[in-house]
């Protein structure tokens, strides 16, 4: 309990003084996160749409106004343009606050046609999803975009992917293949953050297990081989503390 309240003082306090001797994004974060996977692509013809929809698609492309519906339907239909064009005209409505499923849902679409401007805003969107309410399809859309995007490199997915897993998270918790997934893409990173991430995300937890404090010193063992000197130090200065505490309760 006690390293659980140091953690939440540490990231508040001691986040903001990493930062200042952290490139803020990473040398390479801002390519880095905008690394695109195609998973569903676009439809190549109209075929199967109804008249009103062909001509949906058509004032779409042209920028001209569509409704919500049609933008509704040609989204269902797979067309990323409609999806984030939808996802746009519900964000500036304010829905990311008010009904951030389907802020999250449809931005999902679109991000999965490639559009991968749109990821930002579906991952914020996906912050504020309660695990216990998110309907299981839209939870298998997230994970179904999210996990190549992660596994491609994009360093704003493979945060996510992190963040969303865990005891009590939107996508339950982190299974073996999962992790293994995260850390052999975090070698290809090579610079520890990944590491601190994964262990803070565990510390932050109440009552670890024998097994669940060595999964955080394996992290933490890693992180402070990093050659940046924001994240080695974090890592260091949570080691002591993983020392300390466990020591006093043994």
């Amino acid at each position: 309990m006690i390293l659980r309240f140091f953690l939440g003082l540490w990231v508040f306090c001691a986040t903001a003084a990493v930062a200042q001797n952290m490139p803020l994004p990473f040398a390479d974060d801002t390519k880095a996160s905008r690394i695109s996977v195609t998973i569903t692509p676009d439809p190549l013809s109209m075929k199967g749409l109804s008249p009103s929809l062909v001509a949906a698609r058509q004032q779409l492309h042209a920028h001209q106004p569509v409704s919500d519906a049609n933008l509704i339907k040609l989204s269902e239909a797979g067309y990323g343009l409609a999806a984030q064009t939808y996802a746009r005209r519900l964000i500036s409505a304010g829905a990311t606050v008010n009904t951030p499923s389907d802020v999250a849902y449809y931005s999902a679409i679109a991000v999965g046609t490639g559009r991968v401007w749109t990821l930002p805003d579906m991952i914020k969107a996906m912050m504020r999803l309660d695990p216990a309410t998110e309907p299981r399809d839209r939870l298998r859309k997230y994970i179904q975009v999210l996990y190549p995007y992660a596994w491609a490199g994009n360093t704003l997915a493979l945060d996510a992917v992190i963040e969303f897993n865990g005891k009590g998270k939107l996508f339950g918790e982190l299974s073996e293949s999962t992790r293994d997934k995260i850390l052999e893409q975090s070698q290809r990173n090579g610079d520890g953050r990944v590491e601190l991430r994964l262990a803070v995300a565990l510390l932050e937890q109440v009552n670890l297990t024998k097994e669940q404090q060595g999964w955080a010193r394996s992290y933490l063992q890693r992180a402070q081989t990093s050659s940046h000197l924001g994240i080695m130090t974090s890592a260091q200065n949570l080691v002591a503390l993983m020392d300390k505490t466990y020591a006093a309760n043994e």
